[in-house]
């Protein structure tokens, strides 16, 4: 209960402090943390941190802070209308919660600073910019994970007050799109299920090249591209980071980045070769048993109903024109319930044949489709059309018979 208190007052003299003007000893800062053991935080956070002595201000501004407790939480999260905010923390207790202190937070995330290089009138229009986002009335805003999140925000604050005298490189991370990087960060981080979970959901529009400035949603490209840029300081060119600092080393001792006991690719390529195993031996046996095909094909068309969700019923930006429904085809669920030994529907044989024909070409098609299908999902493709093609075979048996 007293760490809530101590986080209320500080907050409170925080939000008051921050309205002032500042002194010529204030800086302002980028903070870059490195990414937590929770799936929100896979990626890392950026922060602003004006700290200035003589006013006794010493606070951190971060974008992209939400509520558990939000009405439909979990609905709007889904849908992407959960309204996110800017909040305004005392930079004792934001770093606490990274794992200075023993005790404060079982995480253990490194926090490193960039003092910006900015003039007086730069550094408290930054501080003035800020103050304004937090008012009540302009706290909220529409989160978008690529293009509108915790690091593109301090970009676009940095542009919008410093405007033709900052200068960003632009060929710094050009060349990758928002998947690729995506991909990168998180094996990077031991985050192999998290990464094949965005590579399911997200859809063509995470293949677009992001450009050096669109390269700016990662917290490390941001901290990058501050290293690299340049701001002008009495008509002359300068370094936009004056200095740099490890906030917390402390902790690196203690990051230890665990590896995933089985990965997306174990898993997935496993299950083929047991597949191929009950297959060969229903062939040679001549026996037929439909349940685990049922229970694929289930699971499979659950999958493809979540990409329709997320195609059509969500406001991400970016789970559109999903081509992994030609593989979790959303029809495969109800059409399970319809595979039965003694069926004689020749609907449902046509349709599974035409569903294994179609994986074929979707894996030979790989590598030239304009989406990028995350490779772990070969074993996956490759199951499906090995038992449509069983199913298919064994409906057309029983149907020659009748």
């Amino acid at each position: 209960m007293k760490k809530y208190t101590l986080f209320i007052f500080f907050a409170f003299i925080s939000v008051f402090s921050s309205a002032q003007t500042l002194s010529p000893d204030a800086t302002i800062s980028l903070l870059t943390i490195a990414p937590g053991d929770e799936l929100y935080s896979t990626f890392g956070h950026s922060g602003i941190r004006i700290k200035d002595p003589m006013q006794g201000i010493d606070v951190v501004y971060n974008y992209g802070a939400f509520d558990f407790g939000a009405k439909g939480f979990y609905i709007k999260f889904l849908r992407g209308t959960l309204p996110y905010k800017i909040s305004l923390v005392d930079f004792e207790i934001e770093l606490n919660g990274y794992g200075r202190y023993p005790g404060w937070s079982q995480e253990k995330r490194l926090v490193e600073e960039q003092v910006l290089n900015l003039s007086e009138k730069q550094k408290q229009g930054v501080s003035d910019f800020l103050a304004t986002n937090y008012l009540p009335e302009n706290r909220e805003y529409a989160y978008k994970f690529f293009y509108d999140n915790c690091s593109s925000r301090l970009r676009d604050v940095l542009k919008k007050v410093c405007g033709d005298s900052l200068s960003f490189s632009n060929k710094l991370h050009a060349d990758s799109s928002y998947r690729q990087w995506i991909d990168v960060y998180a094996r990077k981080n031991n985050k192999l299920w998290a990464d094949f979970g965005m590579d399911l959901a997200i859809g063509q529009p995470s293949d677009c090249v992001t450009g050096a400035n669109g390269a700016m949603f990662l917290p490390d490209n941001l901290k990058d591209a501050f290293d690299k840029a340049k701001i002008k300081k009495n008509g002359v060119w300068q370094p936009l980071v004056a200095q740099k600092t490890v906030i917390n080393p402390e902790v690196l001792n203690d990051v230890v980045k665990e590896k995933e006991a089985i990965t997306p690719n174990m898993l997935f390529w496993g299950l083929l070769i047991v597949t191929g195993g009950l297959t060969f031996f229903q062939l040679k046996k001549d026996y037929t048993n439909f349940l685990f095909d049922k229970i694929l094909f289930t699971i499979t068309g659950i999958v493809g109903w979540l990409i329709v969700f997320l195609w059509f019923f969500t406001n991400h930006g970016v789970t559109e024109y999903n081509l992994n429904i030609i593989w979790a085809y959303p029809l495969l669920f109800p059409m399970a319930l319809f595979i039965k030994k003694d069926t004689t529907r020749t609907w449902l044989a046509k349709h599974l044949l035409a569903y294994g024909i179609i994986q074929i070409l979707f894996l030979l098609s790989w590598a030239f489709l304009p989406q990028e299908i995350n490779y772990s999902l070969i074993p996956v493709v490759l199951i499906l059309a090995m038992r449509a093609f069983f199913v298919w075979w064994r409906l057309r048996n029983k149907l020659s018979t009748f």
